[in-house]
């Protein structure tokens, strides 16, 4: 009973800034009337399209509803990796929460993540600011704590990329363990570390690597600011000891990451991008609260009162000279850092993001919090280290007044805070009654938890303003779902979700569909599917379904949602479906042919087995208004000077009448004319890079005439190229021919595993096994249990070449490094293992000692 008294006086600032830390934005999400309070929408971009769809497949698989397992997803791009979207997106201590709702609740689940971990990030804290000063005022670590854990960065990167709010829970944290065994040289705070680091690492390896940089930064402050009579021999087996623990527990880890990292390896690389710094003022503006960058600036905002005591720290005469000196510098470096290219590089493991350039910014929150902490704690004794600070930001508040990052919130709560602030102060300097001082107490404290709520408020009503967002889960979805469970025959086929609600509605909505969103999509998967005449965005990271026949027939798709334009209930998703596709596996001649059409028809026909297209040749007609040159294959279209724009442009081919007519002109943007009467656009032209940011996908023109004449019609707005072989005419009796070959010649039962595939044959003539799925590295295949190998490759789908009487196919998927990161964990276990028996053997030889000395 007393233990736990004692623990309660101790020790409650801590669940209380948790609380505080979650209810703020709880209380923001009320206010603003957003999603679970309202009708606003919360899911903005990655939220909506990425971690949402995720955590549902996520949930899905550990209540096995999922075609796949924590390995693979069978359901997204045909088939691809998990474990790098686990890792990456879901991969949270949190995510236990989506197990314990609904599914249709997954939006909620994603809320309930945030709020849970804003309160683990502000607990955190606050237990750090503890231990690092016992002796300040409990109401001002729970301040501290909630400042830190809500902090601009918080919400402004991290809210919407949920899993990022990780790396704000793993800086104090793994500054607290390295504070306790900086103090104490006891067995089990080595011991126990590595297994928490472990934790931390497997919940989010990004941002946690940048939390572990920030923490590395305040273990070296800590230790050369120690007082002098710790000598440097103890300060270093003290920073080897945190160094050994932290090390060991990425070490246990490594099961998981080093096969994330070969993922990363492997994924569609981004576009090389050199990092910009931000102009000073711009910069320094977002240490003001309410200010607000959209994933542009970084978001270092930590309150009024936290920004005005961590400027007071470098002031505070009752702090030793030594560990003001130390401190102030490197915090004054770290936020330098955040401006020059190279350490930027370092922050981010020497990959510069395209977005959000600032992510370590919550590091550099977190030391001006303890800063801040640290000054508060020692108390403020002069008039210095009070004016100073309030004059500092007051001029920073002039200066940046009419900066694009500064909102009316900003105008209205530095004023507001910084005079609470004062008073609060002068309060605790003043013989005043005891009721006074806690009234200005209570006051400073409920005027830092409206700041951070309005703040979280003035952040996402900015945002709002640029970015979309998502519906959450509703009538619409439980449709869709219903739409697509009802066709669902996995693994004969596969019925594809479409792509009404994310890029990722395989995920979100069930069924196998190629549709897939992620920055771990397999480099081998993207291009292969640019080639079959995919359309993508965000650099090749999102596919977008071309919907083509040959490509159905290809993957087995046999079912796919579809919204049909030009008629009545356009917007009414309804089912449909093709028996004209050729089974998931199919077993066919030992060679290969190939089609000699250019791509995307002649992938598609190699990929087949047969020819189905025509390619012919484009000719341009006579218009007014606009020029056509022939140019390396490519015909640019360009308006003439002087004429009224949009212009139209025409072509003319002949293919065979009654064939169908497509376009394949994924860098083309304008408009094109469908069906002789609507036009559609191709790519807008606000596009960004052509051909390098997004695509356009392969669309359907209409039917070919009986005279044989393909009429193009094209209206740009300025210069534009359309590939010489841009049209393509599919002839259906080819292709229902060519699929009726490869039913003829399916296997006699095919099973799907999480990450498994087990055929059997009928036994004949040797051949090739051919399955729909674009092949990746990681996959082994036997044949009659014979020795596992890498399938080969057939118009980019997975081969295995077999035998004359062959009966049996298998195959694993298994991530690369797999095998590597098992002997790092290994090792490190071992390790582990070998200084618990060498403290335990040195503490029992120590106890040896005393026993014959007495």
């Amino acid at each position: 009973m007393r233990l736990a008294r004692t623990f309660g006086r101790r020790h409650w600032p801590v669940p209380v800034a948790a609380a505080a830390a979650g209810a703020t934005f709880v209380a923001s999400g009320i206010i603003r009337g957003t999603y679970p309070f309202g009708d606003g929408h919360r899911s903005t971009n990655d939220l909506g399209q990425q971690f949402v769809p995720m955590y549902a497949h996520f949930r899905d698989i550990v209540t096995g509803q999922a075609p796949g397992d924590l390995l693979f997803n069978w359901s997204s791009g045909f088939g691809v990796p998990f474990l790098g979207d686990l890792m990456a997106y879901v991969g949270s201590s949190l995510s236990w929460i989506a197990l314990v709702l609904p599914r249709d609740r997954i939006d909620l689940a994603l809320f309930l993540v945030a709020v849970a971990a804003i309160a683990l990030g502000a607990g955190a804290m606050t237990a750090y600011l503890r231990r690092l000063r016992p002796t300040g005022p409990a109401w001002l670590a729970v301040a501290g704590g909630v400042s830190y854990g809500a902090c601009a960065w918080s919400i402004d990167d991290a809210a919407y990329m949920t899993v990022w709010l990780n790396g704000m829970v793993a800086f104090p944290v793994i500054c607290l363990l390295c504070e306790w065994i900086l103090r104490r040289r006891s067995a089990t705070s080595l011991l126990v570390t590595p297994f928490v680091v472990a934790l931390l690492w497997t919940s989010h390896f990004y941002t946690v690597y940048m939390a572990t940089i920030g923490a590395g930064i305040v273990v070296v402050a800590r230790i050369l600011s120690y007082d002098a009579l710790v000598s440097w021999r103890d300060r270093l087996i003290a920073a080897v000891r945190c160094i050994v623990a932290v090390g060991l527990g990425i070490g246990l880890a490594a099961p998981l990451l080093v096969p994330t990292f070969q993922v990363i390896r492997a994924a569609r690389p981004s576009p090389k991008t050199t990092f910009q710094p931000h102009a000073a003022v711009e910069f320094l503006s977002r240490l003001l609260p309410g200010s607000e960058g959209v994933g542009t600036s970084p978001g270092l905002a930590v309150g009024t009162l936290m920004l005005l005591l961590a400027l007071s720290f470098p002031l505070n005469r009752a702090i030793a000279v030594r560990e003001r000196a130390v401190w102030s510098v490197l915090v004054a470096l770290t936020l330098l850092s955040m401006q020059v290219r190279f350490t930027h590089e370092v922050w981010h493991g020497f990959d510069s993001p395209n977005g959000s350039p600032f992510r370590q910014a919550f590091v550099v929150a977190g030391m001006l919090v303890i800063i801040g902490w640290m000054s508060a704690a020692s108390g403020l004794r002069s008039v210095v280290s009070v004016a100073v600070p309030v004059g500092l930001v007051m001029v920073l508040y002039a200066v940046t007044w009419n900066v694009r990052y500064i909102t009316g919130t900003t105008h209205i709560a530095v004023p507001i805070l910084t005079a609470v602030a004062v008073l609060a102060w002068l309060a605790s300097r003043r013989p005043v009654p005891d009721w006074v001082r806690r009234g200005a107490v209570a006051l400073l404290v409920g005027a830092v938890l409206v700041e951070v709520t309005m703040s979280a408020v003035a952040i996402d009503v900015a945002r709002g303003k640029i970015l979309s967002a998502a519906a959450p889960w509703g009538e619409e979805h439980d449709g869709l779902r219903s739409l697509v469970m009802s066709a669902d025959d996995w693994p004969l086929h596969r019925a594809a979700p479409g792509a009404e609600v994310s890029v990722n509605d395989p995920m979100l909505i069930g069924g196998e569909g190629p549709q897939y969103y992620s920055s771990t999509i397999p480099d081998d998967v993207s291009r292969e599917l640019m080639g079959l005449g995919f359309g993508y965005s965000s650099y090749g990271r999102a596919t977008v379904d071309p919907q083509n026949p040959v490509v159905d027939a290809v993957f087995s798709v046999h079912a796919r949602v579809v919204v049909d334009s030009g008629v009545h209930d356009a917007e009414r998703p309804r089912l449909a479906t093709n028996d004209g596709v050729a089974p998931l596996v199919t077993v066919r001649s030992t060679k290969a042919w190939a089609s000699t059409d250019p791509a995307p028809y002649g992938l598609q026909e190699s990929a087949l087995g047969a020819d189905v297209y025509t390619v012919p040749t484009l000719r341009p007609k006579q218009v007014p208004g606009v020029s056509v040159s022939d140019r390396q294959g490519n015909l640019l279209i360009a308006p003439v000077a002087g004429a009224a724009k949009p212009v139209e442009a025409r072509f003319v081919a002949t293919c065979r009448a009654g064939s169908e007519a497509y376009l394949a002109a994924p860098t083309f943007v304008g408009e094109v004319l469908v069906d002789g009467s609507n036009w559609q656009t191709v790519l807008d032209p606000k596009a960004k890079r052509p051909g390098v940011y997004s695509g356009a996908p392969m669309r359907r023109l209409g039917t070919v005439g009986a005279d044989g004449v393909v009429e193009l019609a094209v209206r740009v707005q300025g210069p534009a190229r359309l590939p010489a072989s841009a049209i393509g005419c599919l002839d259906r009796g080819l292709l229902t021919a060519a699929v009726g070959r490869l039913n003829a010649n399916k296997p006699a039962a095919v099973s799907v595993g999480g990450h498994s595939l087990d055929i059997r044959l009928t036994p004949g003539a040797a051949g090739t096994v051919v399955i729909g799925v674009i092949r990746i590295q990681g996959w082994r295949c036997s044949v009659d249990g014979g020795a596992a190998r890498s399938p080969s490759v057939r118009a980019g789908l997975m081969a295995v070449p077999v035998g004359a009487g062959a009966s049996d196919v298998s195959c694993v998927y298994r991530p690369v490094g797999t095998r590597m990161g098992l002997a790092v964990g290994a090792i490190a276990l071992m390790g582990l293992v070998l200084i618990a028996g060498a403290l335990l053997l040195m503490r029992r030889r120590s106890g040896g000692r005393i026993a014959a000395d007495g």
